[in-house]
């Protein structure tokens, strides 16, 4: 296998995984058929169209990872990355269909009932199905914790939900050999049920980053922790993250920094600490400089003042690249103020709140505020 993938990449073991999963489903869905035709046993019919369909998903997984794999061109020049999401989405999409498909033969078989022709033939050929699953979804979920992927985690929830699926059938069958008691169309309709809720499960989790979710907290803090523990650094802000798939994610982020140092100085820091940022958490990394004025008596006020202000309206208000400019008999303060998710005023009723009171403290002074709402 590693003459035809590449497993010290995350495509290329993604691929390997994939093919890994279309073997053991051909196998166990070519098997469970051919017993649930032979034996008129729906749940073990629906129990093979499950694996059939794993069969559809697990090359829809390879295709992602192959089309995940192409370099960047002039039409997508941030790569295919989230080609692997797609994919996952086909995944979860194929759950639910195959899942409302056998929940609808499940009923009809409730409503019209026959007998079964199953044995302890048929219970063993399922038993080992269980435990073949299940070694699978093993296998899949330390795939997906390996190369952090959505898609193979989607796989490994489908594949729990198969044993236990699986040992639903095995119920069935136990009881009708043991009390000759038909709860054939009632274990497909129990099947189907865990279908759907793992489809529905993973769709929920593959739409996060298709739709542009939050920032891995872990991520977040080390970008923060490794930039402000350089000594020149005063504080961040502004940071954004942006994920073209699992191994390409770009970020950007304001740094602060004394005034005081040359331009020179404070690019060759920006440079040192872009490249730390790179090597540590293989992401592409653009910080911009802000410089802070220390040390002079009436910036300090007034930053002290705008401040106060903030956090008499809302105590989780920060602000950051403030500056003060002449202006007639007074100042104009300029500043940024970073917003949180759930502040209840909008940004226009900010702003004449904090220009109410910053007049009525310091009549001559106005106030220019330019408002972030957060992305990290």
């Amino acid at each position: 296998m590693k003459k035809i993938f590449n497993l010290s990449t995350r495509e290329g073991f993604g691929q390997f995984v994939s093919v890994a999963g279309i073997c053991v489903n051909i196998l166990l869905g070519g098997v469970k058929l051919a017993v649930g035709l032979l034996s008129g046993a729906i749940s073990v019919v629906a129990d093979a169209f499950n694996n059939i369909s794993d069969i559809g998903t697990s090359a829809i997984m390879l295709a992602g990872f192959k089309i995940a794999a192409k370099p960047a061109d002039e039409e997508h020049p941030f790569g295919h990355g989230r080609a692997e999401y797609l994919a996952g989405l086909f995944i979860a999409a194929a759950m639910i269909f195959v899942g409302g498909e056998l929940l609808y033969s499940s009923v009809r078989k409730i409503i019209a009932p026959e007998d079964l022709n199953v044995d302890r033939i048929t219970l063993l050929i399922m038993g080992l199905s269980v435990a073949a699953k299940f070694f699978l979804g093993l296998f899949y979920r330390y795939a997906a914790r390996k190369i952090h992927s959505e898609a193979i985690g989607a796989a490994a929830l489908d594949s729990f939900t198969d044993c236990l699926a699986t040992s639903v059938v095995i119920v069935s069958i136990v009881t009708w050999i043991n009390f000759g008691v038909n709860i054939d169309g009632g274990a497909g309709v129990f099947i189907s049920a865990f279908i759907l809720r793992g489809g529905f499960a993973s769709l929920r989790e593959i739409l996060n980053p298709l739709l542009g979710e939050r920032a891995n907290q872990e991520l977040i803090d080390g970008i923060k922790k490794t930039v402000t523990d350089a000594p020149e650094v005063l504080g961040v802000h502004d940071l954004i993250v942006h994920s073209y798939g699992a191994s390409r994610i770009f970020v950007s982020m304001h740094v602060e920094m004394p005034a005081t140092l040359g331009l020179l100085e404070a690019h060759e820091i920006i440079d040192r600490l872009e490249r730390k940022l790179q090597s540590t958490f293989q992401i592409s990394v653009t910080l911009h400089v802000d410089p802070v004025v220390i040390g002079d008596e009436a910036f300090d006020e007034h930053r002290e003042l705008a401040e106060k202000i903030l956090a008499d309206i809302d105590s989780r208000l920060s602000l950051h690249d403030f500056r003060i400019v002449p202006y007639k008999s007074g100042r104009k303060l300029i500043f940024d103020v970073a917003v949180p998710w759930n502040f209840l005023m909008n940004d226009r009723e900010l702003r004449k709140e904090f220009q109410r009171r910053l007049i009525a403290l310091h009549s001559d002074d106005r106030a220019v505020i330019h408002l972030d709402h957060q992305y990290c």
